[in-house]
Formats: structure tokens, C-alpha cells, sequence
């Protein structure tokens, strides 16, 4: 609900367990006012009456204001939100103050205030696929303008209060006759209450991204970032916050929040001497360029944050349950749940053939695949990484008869049909690159550095957009594919574009607004959005795409870690996660299938291993175990995740996944390191109904245990405590009264 009391000039956002509170001052500026739970009982309107006020007893710190919309002109010596030049004053300026220009000063007081049900930010997914939940959702637009230029900022506030999650961003528009240059740009600040200073996030590198770690914000910045056009592996644009000591993994109160965009972005983190904590989220302002020219606007993408009293799992379930249902696109004629896929790359490398593939592919249909995914080397000249970028054809010398027989059989076997791209790449030994040596980063006079022998295309020029675009559309409407892996294998140097600065959001647009035409287009189509493995995750990727493959490392133990930092934000649903060779490819290390497929199913399972070097019996025991992966998916997919045991603390993960309505769970236990001689403790589970009977089957379905969701949730379940390292299990808990 949003209500606004125009006595007080109070704006209240109420949602499910917490409210978001705002005023109006006396000069006219938007002051936060607080933001937090709320008691459950309490369904009053806070009246402004109770108000920060910031000290100005010294002419060092008088910069303290907690104005919604952080300007540089008052503000100074603190971070803000926006940071704007204008060339001049509209009225004609004296002589003696021409050596003060440009004018880097913003001032914005309120204007006007509405509600609107139909508002979308920035970069907003234009396919027209629905969600899941459709229903319309409320949107408080704050009309501020600059009392002498000619700029006016409003402020969206879109509410979904079921998960407790707002979606902040700015629309800019300029309203004078010259241009104004934007050199700073958040999508919103936030304002939490003083102290709450302890950060969970994830780092990371390529093959080990989303590495959770804990810390404690400095009085001054803490910044989390990644310059490039796509997120990237270093970090990934999503936080929890807390008051150190006083949460955990189910008890605290959490302040949690991410960014919907995947371009060169920036989380800045800023403590005052006074304890107050500041959270600036959106464009990365290093290089960053953005003109307004004379009535033009600009919205950025959404800053989605929330805050819940349930500790660092109830801000995951609360982000999961967001993005399920209010993120990902349905697509047309789409299984409910994400398919098994068995992708052939670790089988055949650039050695495939049309007879090869198939062969994998019979193999694959027999022990229960549903969708078969055809990776690199089939297009050009790419036999090997060093050329074929960029020409998007299928290669007569690989395929002579094109792709119809091996779909033709793919369909046959009851399976659907995936293919690998890298659209935002060429090579340079490329017919594409040949023709047209300027479409790539570059400045003139200075190197192209290759990485993986590879350049960037310039996804700010029109044309190549529209190349790359035709050439995706020309194999989906001669092809039956129903699914693309959407690769994108190096970061950003050279930026030099067609656009200059405005290329760091050039290039997302022109990706995100690929993909909206293709699906569009072609409503059965799913997609998995990679870069190098976990390097483009974000909300507002997931706007577009199915799923993201997590990581190029497929060893089940580093996966762990990974897949645990990755739960922190994004939902099972989403996340691929292969069962490879006993003896991983990436790593050299070797571990049970068991451990394999335990770990793999915590997500979207997929099939990397070469069929072609497992015996009839391996066969069948891939088979078993993709059949009770089958039997429990919708419950993995779609159902509230609880992070039992954490690495961190046990040497050991364990997950609960149960449907909202208590009535089936599944348990998930991984050891990833043991001492022997020391017993592990049972972990109690949660989520579950306490009057409920409960039986615990494992994968053959055979009955374990029969207990209460009292004693599950008390006691635990009973197995684990000898376990060694590698140890793992999963099981499916059904209620049976």
C-alpha cells in the first residue's frame, strides 16, 4: 500500500513486514525517514513527527541529510547519487561569473506525486513474455526539479509487498534547450538504520566465482564493483546487511538488495563518522558518460532491495520467491520446470561430427535426457578458438547436410534441440572481421588486444546489433531450436566505441535488446545465459533468460562452495549445474557419482560427462539417478530454500528445499571436509508442518524414516554422522497423514 498524508507531507510504503517511510520538508526536499520491519499487529501510518535531525554545529560536518535523492551542489564531501554539469544558467549570466562554468551543482525540491500501476524501469525486458505472477503491481512516481535548471528527477518506488521488496529507479529528462552532462548516476541510495555494518557478499574469478565472504564496513567507503559489459566474475551486484553479531542464517534482522542491470556497475557501501550507513547502487561511475540533450530522457534499470526479520535465509527465500515470480519469463510450450540437459563439449571438444553427435544424442535420450545442446565448433571456420567468430552459419565441412538430421533425430528421441552461441564476439580470422575491421572496441592508433584470440564487437553501432540479430533469426527460422546457450568468453579493454562513454550501457542495451526481439519472436525459446561460467548473472538477465550456467568448474566439491554463494540471491531454478567425469576435466580430482549428482541436483541438472566413455552399467546408474531427480525437480525449482549447515561453519552443506504448503522437502547433505574420529551433529530441519507425518524416502524410494515435522525439525535425520569427506545424500521427505 502507498499512502500519502498531505498535511505532513508523509509518504508510507507499507508492505508485508516492513515499512518504507518518507518527507517532505519545509524548503521542499525529500528527507528519508525510516525503513525497517514492522510489528505485525501494527497497522498505523507513521505521521512524520519523529524526525532525524542531522547536526550542523560544525562547519565540517553539515552534510548529513538523509535526502532520498543524494545531489552534489549541497552535498559534497559524502557520496551522492546524482552528479550533473550544466553548461550554463538559463537566464543570461554576468560576465564575472563565466570562469565558474560549468555549473556542477543540483538542487531538487518536489513537485508533484502519482500512483501508476503500469510503470517499468529502464532496460525493462520488451519480449512480452509474462511471469509467473502477473498480477499489477503499485508504483509511487516523486517529481523533483531543479528550482533554476531546467532538469527534473523522479523518483520510482514499484512495491511487491508479498516478498517485502521495493524497485527503485530514477527517470531523468531535461526540459531546457541545452544539453546537460550526467557524470554520476546510481539508480537510488538507500538509508539504513546507523550501525548496520556487517556485509555479506560474494567474490570470485573465473572457475570460482561466488565465494561468500563477511566483513565489516569501515567508517569511510567499501566498494564491490565490476568494469566491463557484462557483470562479471570478480564480484556480482547483490548484498545482505545486518548489525554485526545480531543475525544469522534464520533469526535477524537483514537489509538485502541487487542490481537488474549486467553492464560496468558499482555497490558503494559508505559508513559516516556518525555511524549512519549509506548503500549507492547502479552505473559504475568510472569513465562513465551520459548527455541529455535538449528534451531528452533517460530511466535507469531497477535497484531491487527489501529487509526482513528472518535472518540471511528468510532475504534469500524472500529474493527467490521475487525472481521466480516476478523475474523470469514463461516461455510458450515450455516444461514447468527447467528440462535435463546433456551438453556434448567435454564429449567431442571442436572434434564433432553430424554421426558423433547423434550417437551422443541416442545415449543421452536413454537415460532420461530432455534436451540436447550442441556447443562450439559447428559454424564457419571454427575448428578451433582461433576463427570463426562472428560468421554464424553452419560449416558444410562439419555439417554437409546441415543441422536437419541430427534435430530430426534429437525430435525423434523425444528430445529438444540446444545450440552454442557467442554473439558478441569475432575473431579475427573471420569472414565477419575481414569485412568489417572497424565494427570491434577498439581506438584508433592503439592495439587490439585479443583475449582467447578473440576482439568485442561494437554493440553500440546500429548495424552490428542488426547483423547479429539478423544472423540469430536466420537459424531459428530455418532450425527447430528451442533453446540457446548465449556464451560471452572475455571482459572489456579497448573501449572505444561509435558512442564513446555511453558504450558501458550501449552494449547491455544492445544484448538485452537481441534477446527481446528472438523471444519475441519466437515465444517457445528458452535460453541460458554464460560468460566464461558465472560471469553475467543478474536480475536483470534473468529478465530474459531461463537459467545461467554457473560455473565452468564442474568439480562437485568446488561447486559447493559456489552453488552455496550462488543461493544467497538467485533460486535453484535457474542455476545449471552439470554432473561431469569421475575424474573432473577442470581440477584433475576425482569423486563418486553419487557426490556428483548430489550436488548437481541442488539445481537444474545438466549432463556434461562423454557418454561414450561410461560402460552399460555407469549408463544405468546415470539413468537411476536422472529418474529420481526427476521425481523431486518440481520440488527442488520451486520450492523455499533452507541453508541448514553453511562451509563456513561445518565444513559441510546441507539444504532443505520445501514446497510453501509443508507437504514434501527434499534433503540435501554434502561433506566437504571431515576429520575422522569426530562425529558430525544431526541438523534440525525447518519449514515443515509440526503435526504432519513424514516419511523419508531414499532414491530407490525405499522408506527410511517415519517421523513428525516435530521431531524432523527438533532431532534431525539420523545417517549423516559418520560421514567422511565427499560424503553426500539426498532424500525425499513426503508427508503421508
Amino acid at each position: 500500500m502507498i499512502h500519502f498524508n498531505p498535511e505532513s507531507r508523509t509518504f508510507n510504503l507499507i508492505l508485508q513486514s516492513s515499512v518504507y517511510a518518507m518527507q517532505v520538508d519545509n524548503k521542499d526536499r525529500l528527507v528519508h525517514v525510516v525503513w525497517g520491519p514492522r510489528p505485525a499487529d501494527g497497522n498505523e501510518l507513521l505521521s512524520g513527527r519523529i524526525r532525524p535531525f542531522p547536526s550542523d554545529h560544525a562547519s565540517f560536518e553539515f552534510q548529513t541529510r538523509r535526502d532520498e535523492l543524494l545531489t552534489f551542489g549541497d552535498t559534497s564531501v559524502h557520496e551522492v547519487t546524482l552528479k550533473a554539469s550544466f553548461a550554463t544558467l538559463p537566464d543570461p549570466l554576468p560576465d564575472s561569473d563565466a570562469p565558474h562554468l560549468p555549473i556542477r551543482d543540483v538542487r531538487l525540491r518536489y513537485i508533484s506525486h502519482e500512483v501508476v500501476t503500469d510503470a517499468e524501469p529502464g532496460l525493462a525486458p520488451a519480449h512480452g513474455l509474462p511471469t509467473v505472477n502477473r498480477e499489477p503491481r503499485e508504483t509511487l512516481r516523486i517529481k523533483l526539479a531543479d528550482p533554476v535548471q531546467p532538469l527534473t528527477v523522479s523518483l520510482c518506488y514499484r512495491l511487491t509487498p508479498a516478498q517485502d521488496i521495493i524497485e527503485r529507479w530514477l527517470e531523468l529528462e531535461n526540459t531546457g534547450e541545452t544539453p546537460i552532462e550526467i557524470e554520476q548516476l546510481f539508480f537510488a541510495t538507500l538509508h539504513l538504520p546507523n550501525g548496520t555494518t556487517e556485509l555479506t557478499s560474494v567474490s570470485g574469478a573465473w572457475a570460482q566465482e561466488f565465494q561468500t565472504q563477511r566483513e565489516r564496513l569501515p567508517v569511510g567507503r567499501r566498494v564491490i564493483e565490476h568494469r566491463s559489459v557484462q557483470t562479471g566474475h570478480l564480484a556480482n551486484p547483490f548484498f545482505l546487511l545486518n548489525r554485526p553479531g545480531q543475525a544469522w542464517e534464520e533469526h535477524g534482522t537483514v537489509y538485502f538488495g541487487a542490481l537488474a542491470y549486467s553492464g560496468s556497475w558499482q555497490l558503494s557501501f559508505e559508513q559516516l563518522p556518525g555511524t549512519d550507513v549509506r548503500v549507492h547502487g547502479g552505473y559504475h561511475p568510472f569513465d562513465f558518460g551520459l548527455t541529455l540533450t535538449a528534451g531528452a530522457r533517460h530511466k535507469t534499470p531497477a535497484f531491487v532491495y527489501g529487509v526482513c526479520d528472518e535472518g540471511w535465509g528468510g532475504a534469500s527465500r524472500r529474493l527467490h520467491t521475487f525472481t521466480r515470480e516476478r523475474i523470469l519469463p514463461v516461455p510458450q510450450n515450455a516444461l514447468a520446470e527447467r528440462p535435463i540437459l546433456y551438453n556434448s563439449w567435454e564429449a567431442t571438444y571442436f572434434g564433432i561430427t553430424e554421426q558423433n553427435q547423434i550417437e551422443l544424442a541416442r545415449k543421452a535420450a536413454a537415460i532420461g535426457v530432455e534436451l540436447f545442446c550442441l556447443d562450439d565448433g559447428w559454424f564457419g571456420g571454427r575448428r578451433f578458438e582461433v576463427a570463426g567468430l562472428g560468421d554464424w552459419t553452419v560449416s558444410p565441412d562439419v555439417f554437409p547436410n546441415g543441422l536437419e538430421p541430427l534435430i530430426a533425430e534429437v525430435n525423434r528421441l523425444g528430445m529438444a534441440f540446444g545450440l552454442w552461441v557467442e554473439p558478441e564476439m569475432v575473431n579475427p580470422d573471420s569472414d565477419l572481421y575481414r569485412a568489417h575491421p572497424d565494427w570491434v572496441l577498439h581506438f584508433p592508433g592503439r592495439p587490439r588486444t585479443e583475449a582467447r584470440c578473440q576482439l568485442i564487437l561494437d554493440f553500440g553501432r546500429a548495424e552490428v546489433v542488426e547483423t547479429i540479430f539478423n544472423a540469430l533469426d536466420s537459424l531459428l527460422a530455418q532450425y527447430n531450436i528451442a533453446f540457446i546457450k548465449w556464451d560471452m568468453n572475455r571482459s572489456a579493454s579497448e573501449p572505444g566505441s561509435v558512442v564513446g562513454k555511453a558504450i558501458w550501457q550501449a552494449h547491455v542495451a544492445g544484448v538485452y535488446g537481441i534477446i527481446d526481439r528472438l523471444r519475441a519472436k519466437y515465444p517457445h525459446l528458452t535460453i541460458e545465459s554464460c560468460s566464461g561460467g558465472g560471469g553475467r548473472i543478474d536480475l536483470g538477465i534473468l529478465g530474459r533468460t531461463d537459467q545461467v550456467w554457473t560455473s565452468d568448474n564442474t568439480d562437485a566439491l568446488d561447486r559447493v562452495r559456489i552453488q552455496e554463494g550462488f543461493s544467497l540471491a538467485y533460486p535453484a531454478r535457474v542455476m545449471e549445474a552439470w554432473v561431469t567425469h569421475e575424474k573432473n576435466h577442470q581440477t584433475g580430482r576425482f569423486h563418486e557419482l553419487g557426490t556428483r549428482f548430489d550436488v548437481a541436483m541442488r539445481g537444474a541438472l545438466g549432463i556434461g560427462a562423454s557418454l561414450n566413455a561410461l560402460d552399460e552399467a555407469e549408463l544405468k546408474e546415470y539413468a537411476a539417478y536422472i529418474a529420481f531427480y526427476k521425481r523431486i525437480r518440481y520440488i527442488v525449482q520451486g520450492g523455499d530454500l533452507y541453508r541448514l549447515e553453511r562451509l563456513e561453519e561445518a565444513e559441510a552443506s546441507t539444504i532443505l528445499v520445501v514446497l510453501p504448503d509443508g507437504s514434501e522437502a527434499v534433503y540435501s547433505t554434502v561433506v566437504h571436509s571431515h576429520k575422522l574420529g569426530q562425529f558430525r551433529r544431526l541438523v534440525p530441519l525447518r519449514g515443515l508442518i509440526p503435526s504432519a507425518t513424514y516419511e523419508v524416502l531414499d532414491r530407490f524410494e525405499k522408506v527410511r524414516l517415519t517421523a513428525t515435522g516435530y521431531e524432523l525439525m527438533v532431532q534431525g535425520i539420523p545417517g549423516d554422522e559418520d560421514g567422511r569427506s565427499g560424503h553426500s545424500r539426498t532424500l525425499h521427505i513426503k508427508r503421508v497423514d
